[in-house]
Order: C-alpha cells, then sequence, then structure tokens
C-alpha cells in the first residue's frame, strides 16, 4: 500500500468555502451584539446595587459627596463586607468549576471559560463596585460578557455545528465587543483582542474582530449612548513644549513595572481575617479626604483632563488612589485595574505638564495616559486608539502612536511581564486562530 504524499493530503482536507466564510461573519455579529449586551446587563446591575445602597444612581464620587461622613465611611465596608458573603456561600455550597479569567482561558485553555464560577465572582464584584470600592468596573464587565460568549460559542459547535471559528476566536470576539461596549471605542477593542487576548497580529482574524467590535459598540449604545466618554477640548501637537513628550514616554516606560509592582504590593493583605472588609474600611476612610477616591476613577479623570487640578490637589489625589487600588487589588476585590490605570497615566502627565509650566498640560495628561497604558499592557497600538476613542482627539493619533512604542519599549526592556500576564511564571504564548 502506498501512503499519500503531504501534497495530496492538503488537498483532501476540505477547506471552509463562500458560504462558511459568510456564516462565521455573520456568527461574529451575533457574538458582538451578545457580549456588548451582556456589558449593558451588567452595568444595570451595579446602578440597581448603588440605587439600594445610596438611593442615588450618579457616578460613584458624585454621590459619596452628597452623603454624610459617617454613610461615606461605612457604605464601601458594607459593601465589602456582602461581597465577601457572596464569595463565602461559594466555596462553601457552590460545585462550579474554578474561576478562569478570560485571556487565560484563551491562551491556555482553548477558550473555555467557567460560567457559574464567573457568574459569582460578578455578583461580588457587583456588591463591591456598586458601594465605592477603588477597582475598575469594567474588569467584571468584560469577564462576564466573555464568558457569555463562551457559553454560547460552545453551544452552537454542539448544536448548529458552527466549527469555522475556534472556539479561542469567538472569546476574542467577545472580549472586542466588550472592550467597545464598556469605553464606547470599538477600534481599540479590536487591538485589545488581538495585542492582549490573542496575543499575536492574525490577520484572518481581523474581519471577525472587527463586525464583533463593531455589533457590541452599536448594541451597547443604544442603552449606554455613544461618543466620547472623557470629551476634552481640542488640543494641538503643533506646540514646540510637546518635545518634553518624548522623555515623558520614556520616564513613564522606565516606571510602568513598579506601578505593576505597586499593584501586586499589598497580597499578603488576603491572609487577614475579612481582607475585603479592611479595602472598604480604608477606601471608606480616605474618601472622608477626598470623594474621588470612590469608584473606578472616572470623575478624576475628567478632572484631570479638564485641567482644573493644581499641582498639589493632583499628586495628593494620584497618591490617595493609588493606595486605595493597590489595597483593594492586595485583598482580592474582585474587579480590574484598567480605568485606574488610565486615570494613573494621567495625573502622571499633567503633574509633569505643570512641573514643565507648558501652556497647555492636558495635552501631556494625554500622553501620559496613552504611554502608561501601553507600557503596562505591552499594546501600543490598542493604548494609542484607546485614549483618542476615550477623548476624541484623533489628530493626536500619529504623536501617540511613536511615543507608546517608544514607552512600550522601554518596558519590554526592564519587565517582560504585562499587566495581563495573570498567574503565569512564564510570559503567556500567542494563540493560534486559523
Amino acid at each position: 500500500m502506498t501512503t499519500p504524499s503531504r501534497s495530496q493530503a492538503r488537498q483532501r482536507v476540505p477547506q471552509p468555502g463562500l458560504r462558511e466564510h459568510l456564516a462565521s461573519l455573520a456568527w461574529a455579529i451575533v457574538l458582538g451584539a451578545v457580549s456588548g449586551l451582556a456589558c449593558v446587563a451588567v452595568r444595570l446591575l451595579y446602578r440597581l446595587l448603588q440605587w439600594i445602597f445610596l438611593q442615588d444612581t450618579r457616578l460613584l464620587p458624585q454621590a459619596a459627596a452628597a452623603l454624610s461622613p459617617g454613610r461615606r465611611l461605612l457604605t464601601p465596608l458594607l459593601g465589602a463586607l456582602a461581597a465577601t458573603a457572596v464569595l463565602w456561600a461559594v466555596r462553601r455550597w457552590s460545585r462550579a468549576t474554578p474561576f478562569r479569567e478570560y485571556v487565560e482561558a484563551v491562551r491556555f485553555d482553548h477558550g473555555h471559560i467557567p460560567f457559574a464560577s464567573t457568574l459569582w465572582r460578578t455578583l461580588s464584584s457587583a456588591f463591591s463596585v456598586a458601594t465605592g470600592a477603588a477597582i475598575g468596573r469594567e474588569g467584571s464587565m468584560i469577564q462576564c460578557a466573555t464568558a457569555v460568549t463562551s457559553r454560547l460559542g460552545e453551544w452552537s459547535r454542539e448544536r448548529l455545528g458552527t466549527r469555522t471559528l475556534p472556539l479561542s476566536l469567538q472569546v476574542a470576539c467577545g472580549a472586542a465587543a466588550a472592550v467597545a461596549a464598556a469605553y464606547h471605542a470599538p477600534l481599540a477593542g479590536i487591538f485589545f483582542a488581538t495585542e492582549i487576548v490573542l496575543g499575536a497580529w492574525t490577520l484572518s482574524a481581523l474581519p471577525s474582530l472587527l463586525l464583533a467590535s463593531s455589533a457590541g459598540w452599536l448594541a451597547s449604545g443604544i442603552f449606554m449612548g455613544y461618543g466620547p466618554v472623557f470629551p476634552t477640548k481640542h488640543l494641538s501637537f503643533a506646540d514646540p513644549h510637546l518635545l518634553w513628550a518624548v522623555p515623558l514616554a520614556l520616564a513613564v516606560g522606565l516606571l510602568s513595572p513598579a506601578y505593576q509592582g505597586l499593584l501586586r504590593s499589598l497580597c499578603f493583605t488576603r491572609r487577614w481575617p475579612l481582607p475585603l472588609a479592611w479595602s472598604g474600611l480604608l477606601v471608606g476612610a480616605l474618601s472622608l479626604l477626598r470623594p474621588e477616591i470612590w469608584g473606578n476613577a472616572d470623575v478624576a479623570l475628567q478632572h484631570v483632563l479638564s485641567g482644573s487640578f493644581g499641582l498639589a490637589s493632583i499628586a495628593a489625589l494620584l497618591a490617595l488612589r493609588l493606595l486605595a487600588t493597590a489595597f483593594c487589588v492586595g485583598t482580592g476585590t474582585v474587579g480590574g485595574v484598567f480605568t485606574p490605570t488610565v486615570f494613573a497615566g494621567a495625573a502622571l502627565g499633567l503633574l509633569a505638564g505643570k512641573l514643565l509650566a507648558v501652556p497647555d498640560p492636558v495635552l501631556f495628561a494625554l500622553v501620559g495616559m496613552s504611554a502608561l497604558l501601553a507600557a503596562v499592557t505591552h499594546a501600543p497600538v490598542m493604548a494609542a486608539l484607546m485614549a483618542v476613542e476615550l477623548t476624541g482627539q484623533w489628530n493626536l493619533l500619529p504623536v501617540l502612536l511613536p511615543l507608546n512604542l517608544a514607552a512600550c519599549w522601554i518596558a519590554r526592556s526592564r519587565s517582560r511581564h504585562s499587566l495581563y500576564a495573570i498567574a503565569t511564571p512564564a510570559p503567556l504564548e500567542p494563540v493560534a486562530v486559523s
């Protein structure tokens, strides 16, 4: 018996035709829309719990400023206790599969994300977020949306026989749509999925990611609106002072490993009794000094991008928020650090602009925001697109891209680990999606 040659074996492998490609693109749109709506559902859960605890659905720092000092101190503690109760109940009675982050799931488990454990952690996060924890709310939104996408992808492969799109790519589509929905940033969502989730630029994946991200943005926008989340006045890069942005980006790249180390420096607090309660108490105490400590730093970021803070004020707020966020991360509060990182970068940039006495320090705030995000995520294109989509400053994209590349190069030379290298002893490996 003769053995077929390799070329003959390759010819026998059925290649997907036009109909299958169109079906996979249509499925990417479905995944994106579902992921975007899942983000909306989690956001509404946050708002419901916030109303239950505070009887106020405004931005959290605004709600905190309207509270009496006693309620401002104790509300984050009550939310932390409720979040602890959820996690304790899960450990005590639930038989859910152990939790897995979406980046880990795509890189190491072909995109399989346990749904029940993610749902319980989302509920725990909702109690923390709704009561002012200094943690990013979007992290749990994206995690929940990708878990829904993973479950839907597994169902479709079993019931509908849709195998053109690998499950890992379907989850990446869900992540792209979730980022687009959470930040009103569809282009940044595409490169978030490419640079961070998949870890590789794959041309064949781009059409699916583009359609999914756009669908998530459009679906969520019906409920959450469209347009920049943090619109700023028009900024020009014709200012000669912008040359100082180059050493600023390099300095941010040098500082980024220290920033990541700070976020992880208080993990020993997880061994304390009721660790989440301690972080809630700290957030409540610090909010007596500045109500902007509450929440994911959205109001603080608005103030920074308006340039309304003085030098001492922004330095104090940055120090207090870094402490509060590091403590929340250390104690194990469920959430993300994406938006707090955006604020930290913008605050550093504004401080640099004011120290250099440039005419428009807000320009440096935007540079700092983009450069720090690029340095800690090792995703320079995503960070530049995120900065311009969040603020509407598209004219700055040609400036931010090379600055981000420089900051990312410096950060990589100092540490191979990014903010999304989750609990892994070595750098995450890219995923093949073809």
